[in-house]
Order: C-alpha cells, then structure tokens, then sequence
C-alpha cells in the first residue's frame, strides 16, 4: 500500500515538473508562448543571475544601476506606481519602455518624458521582406545599445518625437497615416525616429516604439540584420535587469499557466519540488539489509 503510495506520488510530482516547464499558450507577446508571436525565444536568453521579474512595483525602491524593461504593456499605471518608477530613475537608473501604444504615452507623460509615441504606423521601400510596414532601422548615435549594430528591422513601428535620436528608419519612409502601406498624396517621405533616449535626473528613459522586436519571428530573424545583438545589449546594458510583469502582456497566461510560472520564477518553490521528488526516490528504491527483508512478514517458530 505505501508503495504504491510512493509510486503514485512520484508520478504527480513528475507531471508538475513537465507542466511547469512544458506549459505553453498561443497568447501574443507570452513569454509562455513558443509559436512565431510569442516572446519564449527571448526570455530564455535571460540570464537568472542577473534578472528578475518583477509583480510588484514597489521592488523598485531599493534597486541601483538596474534597468526596468518594460514590454507591451497594456494597461496604465496607477499614480503611485508612477511616483515610484520617476524616483527609480531619478537615482541614476533606466527605464527601457517597448511599445507603440497611448499606454507607453501615459506613462511617458506621467513620468514628465517629453518623448512621445506617434498614432501612425509607419511603412517605407527600405525594407526586410515584401511588406512595407517591416522597416529596415539604422543606428544615427553612438550608444551602448546600438554599438556595432547596422542595421534593426521592426515591424509596424511608429514615429517618436522628443529626445534624443539613437535609431531612425531610413530617407524613403513615411508615416502611413491611411494603412494602405502605400505613399499617398498627402504622405511624404522622410526619417523617423523609433528608439530615442532621454536624461531623467541622474538616470535615462529608453524609448522603442516597437515591442514586435522582442516576438519570437522577429527576435529570431536573420543573423545579417542586428535584432539578435540589439536585444542582448538590452539585457547586458546594466549589471541588473528587471522585467515588469504586472503590466505587460509578456505576462498573459491560460489556464494553469499563471501558477506554473510563479513556480518557475520562484526559486525557493522549485527546490522543494525537486527535494520531496528526490525524497520519494530514495524512500522507493532503498537497499535493505540481506536477511531483513521478510522480517516481520512471518511468525517466528520457536
């Protein structure tokens, strides 16, 4: 009976394991999502010695020469976590936001940013792939995230204004006011920003008006264009990374998968996992003493 009681545990606590680790959606930007559109390709370059993920805001109180990454978010900021995230960079951090949204505006305005994200997409003939809205990007500043790098493509980027340029589209783009991905008449032609950097005190706000860049098909792309390189210099740009998870939509899940994650992120919880797991093995496959085995089992003749 305790055997198979045994057994029976090793088996559940197996299948966690797997579904703590195999667990995957098809929800955009997740970084449980491991199809073209989901964000599993660049969270598993993240280093865990280096990067946390954070549900809480307030984690930000204590944190030096750290960057916050924030991807996609999709929905605003409360005016306290507003106040915590400006005194953060106020302290010499940065703050690295990915999005092409009025979100990113709100927070951008709350935080006394003048850079702001356009309401266009914009599409231009220097392009990746037969689509004119996945834009060819090249460096125009010197700067750690775009050291060495020649060239970006993004995909349904928007124009930035305000702040300092680090990367713009090239000369024969333009702000594709009607999505017809075609120039119109009252189009022109032009170079735009799509990541832009602003001192705030003794830190820095990082603008992309792009989270596609960090999405499976696009983190992945070809090695002659520089998305790769682009998105590790953005995980090494400080000794510390932090990536907000109360916000963005890297943190959607289904399911089981919101339970399944904070047992992954929790190192703690993994180790007991693993500790009752190696326990139950031991206690199933113990060797006995020779001539134990059956004590107890008969009556003793005397």
């Amino acid at each position: 009976m305790k055997r198979n009681f045994i057994i029976g545990l090793m088996i559940c606590t197996a299948l966690l394991i797997l579904g703590i680790f195999l667990t995957t959606n098809t929800l955009e930007f997740s970084q449980d999502n491991i199809g073209w559109n989901g964000s599993s390709g660049f969270f598993s370059r993240l280093d865990r010695h280096t990067t946390e993920m954070i549900t809480d805001i307030s984690a930000l109180e204590t944190k030096e020469n750290t960057t916050l990454l924030i991807i996609a978010p999709n929905e605003s900021w409360s005016g306290e976590e507003t106040r915590i995230i400006h005194a953060f960079l106020k302290r010499g951090n940065t703050v690295f936001l990915a999005d092409e949204t009025d979100t990113g505006n709100s927070l951008l305005s709350g935080l006394g940013s003048s850079i702001r994200i356009g309401p266009s997409y914009l599409a231009g003939i220097d392009r990746a792939y037969n689509n004119s809205s996945i834009l060819i990007t090249s460096p125009v500043q010197e700067h750690p995230l775009t050291r060495g790098i020649g060239s970006l493509v993004l995909d349904k980027a928007k124009p930035l204004t305000g702040g300092t340029p680090l990367i713009q589209t090239g000369i024969m783009s333009w702000i594709d006011t009607n999505n017809d991905f075609r120039i119109s008449s009252d189009e022109s032609f032009g170079r735009y920003t799509v990541l832009s950097q602003e001192q705030m005190g003794n830190g820095e706000i990082i603008v992309l008006s792009d989270s596609g860049v960090f999405i499976n098909s696009m983190s992945g792309i070809e090695s002659e264009y520089g998305n790769g390189q682009f998105l590790s210099r953005c995980i090494q740009y400080r000794p510390n990374l932090l990536i907000e998870q109360i916000h963005s939509r890297t943190a959607d899940h289904s399911g089981m998968g919101g339970l399944f994650r904070h047992i992954r992120l929790d190192s703690f919880l993994k180790t007991m996992i693993v500790l009752v797991s190696l326990l139950a093995c031991a206690f199933l496959f113990r060797k006995r003493p020779p001539g134990f085995s059956d004590i107890g089992s008969e009556p003793v003749m005397m």
